[in-house]
């Protein structure tokens, strides 16, 4: 099974902007620093095509600020008394977001509809970062826990990784929201289809 780091991420050093963004919260400063950790473009918030993401969910109410960042199968996790459960030879996405009331379900709490948007995002944009070149992903099952309120405007680190490829088409994947404690807000498992890139007219 090759699950080596995906060819094309774009990897760039983040902005002194969103750095800035983020500056009030230690625990999400930390990841800037990281020297496990690899930053790349989010490329659903560039897309033409994924408005969703990249127009609907990119206000000052909604999703004020997105950063990835991509860490080797090799390293170690943040903290060693964390429990991980991916295996160990995929790697791991990190995604910092950073929220307002815009997504709210409830006085200060985001829409449960909302939590499921970003798991799907995270680990599909995990599973198609392994696609062969040339194909993409499209979900086919989607299970979420809910463990906490997620209150806002707040900021969440989300974290996917690769459960198993090694089925044709099938792509495994899981990921969790948490809180600047490391407490799950949300976890959810995902089964995504690789697709060729043509058939849903986008360019190879």
């Amino acid at each position: 099974m090759d699950l080596a780091p995906p060819a094309f991420f774009t990897y760039e050093t983040p902005s002194a902007e969103i750095r800035t963004h983020f500056s009030t919260q230690p625990w999400a400063l930390a990841l800037f620093d990281d020297p496990t950790l690899r930053a790349f473009k989010t490329l659903s918030r560039l897309s033409p095509g994924s408005t969703f993401i990249g127009e609907t969910l990119s206000t000052p109410e909604t999703i004020r600020a997105w950063q990835s960042f991509y860490r080797m199968p090799s390293a170690p996790p943040l903290d060693p008394n964390t429990p991980r459960t991916q295996k160990p030879n995929t790697g791991e996405l990190f995604y910092l977001l950073s929220l307002g009331t815009g997504v709210n379900g409830h006085n200060n709490t985001a829409h449960g509809g909302f939590v499921a948007v970003v798991l799907d995002e995270v680990i599909g944009a995990g599973c198609t970062h392994h696609c062969p070149r040339g194909m993409t992903t499209m979900t086919a099952y989607m299970k979420v826990d809910y463990r906490k309120p997620m209150m806002t405007p707040t900021h969440v680190l989300a974290r996917a990784w690769i459960e198993d490829k090694s089925a044709g088409r099938k792509i495994y994947g899981r990921g969790v929201i948490e809180d600047g404690q490391g407490n799950i807000l949300a976890e959810g498992e995902a089964l995504f289809l690789m697709i060729d890139r043509s058939k849903i007219g986008l360019k190879l």
